[in-house]
């Protein structure tokens, strides 16, 4: 599955037609997911779904670096936090390392819980700014 699929993929599954920040807390849901799927498929000796798993893992962290826009000065951490990502990835994939993934884990996770906050802000102020004509 190339990366525009998986993107229609992960938002096809949601059901619903994405905002920006919607569809990246999608992408992060869909990498935590398949973190603990290459974690359990290790765990029991299923090579092959534990490769799967973490080649999407992967395919979801090339997606988020081709979406930055590096005319924002955050976009280079970003980038660096998403290489380092996709370098513990490519590195449990290379060793079954079950024990690296569940290191990786909770950046992840918290990575995800930063955008959800940053999403609920923005919404927020979205919304204090709309004026009511009645």
């Amino acid at each position: 599955m190339n990366n525009a699929n998986a993107v229609m993929h992960y938002t096809d599954q949601a059901g619903i037609t994405a905002a920006p920040d919607e569809l990246l807390i999608l992408l992060l849901n869909a990498e935590i997911k398949n973190i603990r799927r290459a974690v359990v498929s290790i765990k029991s000796k299923d090579i092959s779904k534990a490769h799967n798993s973490l080649i999407k893992a992967q395919d979801i962290i090339d997606e988020l670096i081709m979406s930055l826009d590096m005319s924002y000065a955050i976009s280079n951490n970003l980038l660096s936090l998403y290489s380092f990502i996709k370098n513990q990835l490519s590195q449990a994939n290379i060793h079954k390392d079950p024990d690296l993934l569940e290191s990786l884990l909770p950046t992840v996770k918290e990575l995800r819980d930063t955008w959800v906050q940053a999403s609920k802000i923005s919404r927020s102020e979205k919304f204090s700014t709309v004026s009511f004509n009645i």
